[in-house]
């Protein structure tokens, strides 16, 4: 059953963006992903012209956000919480490709169509535009068009790394790597590092790393009993040997 629910409210209920103006505008500057959000580049009055145009969506776990295929309609910003991407081979099996988290964002196409499936793994927020506003924005402020292509970028530095991680690394170095790189992301967007958020599940992580399920846990197990990580519980990772924990996710 598809829970989400869209909200049209005003930006001052936590948009995305830095400005300093009045005070009941206080939240959007306080916003927790604003030094990762691609609007916060743009000046007073090109932000007010945005945030005229946006919407909120709430989506509870497992809730679809947009399915491959589907017309590339929006664009969202994550606020909180975190979503799986995949796609479906021919065969009908499901291959996750990445992983968005808060601060990043989904939906850019250079199709008139989603490329890939994306579904929420808890509870989460996203700030909505349409795709058709966001082209219109971005022609009168360039600068906002060269952050969406930098952030485009680091996107496709993430599949490049995954792709070297997939063919060259064994089981331990995959997930290593994997939690250094969820550490690095969560720092870029001012959230908590350590211990690591893990909101997608060990059979996600199997997919997503081309391994299967129990070796991943297995490999969990390796590096606590290595004392290299603990487990707090199944959606957490506390370092407690970063040197060991980087020098295997380098290889």
């Amino acid at each position: 059953m598809d829970m989400t629910q869209t909200y049209e409210e005003p930006s001052s209920g936590g948009g995305c963006g830095r400005r300093s103006l009045s005070a009941t505008d206080q939240a959007c500057r306080d916003c927790a992903v604003h030094s990762r959000a691609f609007c916060a580049v743009l000046d007073d009055k090109a932000l007010l012209q945005l945030e005229a145009l946006h919407s909120f969506r709430d989506l509870s776990g497992e809730d679809s956000l947009f399915m491959e295929g589907d017309d590339a309609t929006y664009f969202y910003t994550i606020l909180s919480g975190a979503f799986r991407l995949s796609k479906l081979l021919p065969d009908g099996r499901r291959q996750i490709i990445g992983f968005a988290l808060p601060g990043e964002f989904m939906g850019l196409s250079v199709e008139d169509n989603y490329i890939c499936n994306a579904e929420a793994l808890t509870g989460s927020r996203l700030c909505r535009f349409s795709v058709t506003d966001l082209k219109r924005i971005g022609r009168k402020n360039p600068e906002m068009d060269r952050q969406l292509l930098t952030m485009t970028n680091a996107t496709l530095s993430q599949a490049q790394d995954h792709m070297l991680l997939l063919g060259r690394m064994n089981a331990k170095e995959k997930i290593a790597s994997f939690l250094c790189s969820l550490m690095k992301r969560a720092a870029a967007a001012d959230q908590p590092k350590d211990p690591i958020a893990l909101p997608m599940s060990r059979a996600d992580i199997a997919d997503y790393l081309g391994l299967t399920i129990e070796t991943v846990s297995r490999t969990f197990t390796r590096l606590k009993t290595d004392k290299i990580i603990s487990l707090p519980d199944h959606a957490q990772v506390k370092v407690d040997d970063m040197a060991a924990l980087v020098s295997l996710a380098e290889g």
